[in-house]
């Protein structure tokens, strides 16, 4: 678990250093993300049913989705495989994630820089 300062300096001196603006920032996050990130992980996702309501169902992600633009929402998209299907899904609707620990702290930064920074 890494403290909040930690975190700070991560932010701050490995993923957004040099970032002037939105876009920047965003491709700074995606190219961590690409380099960092381990696949295959697994975790409960929140999908819509087809009659109405949402299901908590355990999936397998595969991949990162969302490209250098896609990390300006404080949200991301990634690749997830269910029942023989791929589909991208929004990391927010992720929970009980289940990862290796470059994996699991990547996501605590990133918790971190949409909830406190």
């Amino acid at each position: 678990m890494l403290t909040p300062e930690d975190i700070r300096q991560k932010i701050d001196y490995e993923i957004i250093v040099d970032a002037y603006d939105e876009y920047e920032m965003s491709s700074g996050w995606h190219c961590t993300f690409d380099e960092t990130l381990v696949f295959p992980f697994y975790a409960t996702a929140q999908l819509k049913k087809k009659g109405g309501g949402v299901e908590s169902k355990r999936v397998e992600i595969v991949a990162l989705h969302s490209d250098a633009e896609g990390f300006t929402d404080k949200d991301f998209q990634l690749l997830m495989e269910q029942g023989g299907y791929l589909a991208p899904i929004n990391y927010s609707k992720l929970s009980d994630i289940e990862a290796d620990d470059q994996t699991l702290e990547m996501f605590q930064i990133w918790d971190f820089w949409v909830n406190e920074y």
